[in-house]
């Protein structure tokens, strides 16, 4: 009986003793993952509604106001390979293990209860950037004008022509040539910022793109003006050609004195003549034909017409431009004429600037101090004189007011936004019908592809990451974006 009884207190000392080891050892193990968590290294905060947002050190999520939670350094690691590894290879469909054939979009099992495989994408190859060689002179002195800085005359003190491929010396200063680095290109460039949108995101905002050509651009200005009469300039044209007859009289004499009067009276009749709005080309003319222009007071062949044009217009009104006259006296008809001259001083009033364009008048139709309709049709021309210009829509421009910004499509998502200089607004006709376009003078090349719609959204979501760079020291949007300055981009 005692042996029984001794029997029994050892198998529950037993039981007892395996129980407090098992508890024992889910303590330790308790233990052991508690300090392992209090141990591990934190790599930033987070918010876990807005994971986009990045902090090195506790807060408040600015967009949700929630507290920002940590992330580990060994779980961001993880995370970064996992990315890394999703850029490498994308699921694009799952197959039938037994009949290749048969293929599902989302992950199943066949009839027989084998998991569907996974087909992989081709891995993306990495595009790579361009290479750009320059000597650097970019601000400072210029060696190749002057030793002090760079004035209006300096043509390297920029450099804005960003040589590609090696050569050995820089054709305008002569220093030796070096691969530049990315922040001298994006200067040279006129980079501003880079943003990366999602597919789905283009898609749900409409994102358009149209490629930069060469355009013929046009300007209709339409204006009021009146058929000319002026006896004052008829006047002063028969002061002219009196003071002409004198001057050429006393030519040959001997008398000084009289010789400078009539050289004074000259001058000063024709200096008249300038400031009334008479170019040198019809002066001349007035002095072969002898006689001065009747029409400025009687209706003939040929008619003067006045208009005014704004001072912004200025640019578009050059001699030898085609005008178009209307009148509602003659509906349906149209008179065609060209400017020939555009006076020299600007009303102060009115901020306008008078021209005179000479028409044809069969019939005798138009009638001194009759009232007209004007539509000036100017070419738009570069420096060279040429009319095929690089254009671009005026919906691709944003104009902050200090600088005109355009967002480049670089393809896969990808966005640049880049300081352009451009021209006057202008007019392209696209498939018979008139479209608004800038002619660009500096900032792009032919084949480039601009965002002509939603380039406003892009342009917001640039600066919005800015910002937040600036605040938070990180970034919105992780691996997507890439911002050039280092306090945000902003207008």
């Amino acid at each position: 009986m005692k042996k029984k009884g001794l029997v029994i207190i050892i198998i529950i000392a037993a039981i007892c003793l395996f129980i407090a080891l098992k508890i024992g050892k889910k303590i330790d193990r308790g233990t052991v993952k508690q300090k392992g968590e209090a141990g591990q290294e934190i790599a930033y905060y987070t918010c876990g509604m807005h994971p986009d947002v990045k902090s090195d050190k506790p807060g408040m999520c600015p967009i949700c106001n929630m507290p920002l939670v940590p992330v580990y350094k060994e779980e961001s690691q993880q995370a970064a390979a996992g990315q890394k590894k999703s850029q490498i290879s994308k699921i694009i469909y799952y197959r039938n293990p037994m009949d290749p054939s048969i293929t599902s979009p989302v992950p199943m099992k066949d009839s027989m209860g084998m998991d569907f495989i996974p087909v992989y994408s081709a891995p993306e190859v990495e595009q790579k950037e361009e290479v750009y060689y320059g000597c650097g002179m970019i601000d400072g002195s210029c060696p190749g004008c002057d030793k002090e800085g760079v004035d209006e005359g300096c043509i390297c003190g920029e450099h804005t022509f960003t040589i590609k491929g090696v050569r050995e010396n820089c054709p305008i200063c002569a220093a030796p040539l070096r691969e530049l680095s990315k922040d001298e290109a994006d200067k040279l460039k006129g980079v501003v910022s880079r943003v990366k949108i999602k597919k789905e995101q283009l898609v749900l905002a409409g994102v358009e793109t149209q490629a930069v050509k060469k355009q013929h651009l046009f300007k209709e200005i339409r204006t009021v003006g009146k058929v000319a009469y002026d006896p004052d300039l008829a006047i002063a044209q028969e002061e002219y050609l009196s003071a002409l007859k004198s001057r050429r009289k006393i030519e040959n004499t001997l008398v000084l004195e009289i010789k400078e009067r009539a050289e004074s009276l000259f001058k000063s009749a024709k200096r008249k003549l300038k400031l009334l709005g008479m170019s040198d080309e019809q002066i001349k003319k007035l002095e072969l034909k002898g006689e001065i222009q009747s029409s400025l007071i009687l209706p003939e062949e040929e008619m003067w017409i006045y208009g005014d044009v704004y001072e912004y217009e200025l640019s578009w009104v050059k001699i030898g431009e085609k005008v178009l006259v209307t009148t509602q006296a003659f509906p349906g008809e149209e008179f065609e004429g060209v400017i020939v001259s555009v006076n020299p001083v600007i009303d102060s009033r009115k901020r306008t600037l008078r021209f005179r364009a000479q028409v044809d008048n069969s019939g005798l139709k138009l009638k001194p101090e009759m009232y007209v309709d004007i539509m000036i049709q100017s070419m738009y021309r570069d420096a060279k004189g040429e009319t095929e210009v690089l254009a671009i829509a005026k919906e691709a421009v944003l104009d902050t007011g200090r600088r005109r910004i355009v967002w480049l499509d670089k393809g896969k998502g990808n966005y640049e936004g880049r300081i352009i200089h451009i021209g006057p607004l202008a007019t392209a006709v696209i498939d018979g019908e008139k479209v608004a376009f800038y002619p660009v003078l500096k900032g792009l090349n032919p084949g480039e592809v601009v965002v002509t719609k939603a380039n406003f959204l892009i342009d917001s979501q640039s600066q919005l990451s800015g910002v937040a760079v600036s605040i938070y020291g990180g970034a919105l949007g992780g691996a997507e974006e890439e911002l050039i300055s280092p306090v945000g981009y902003q207008h």
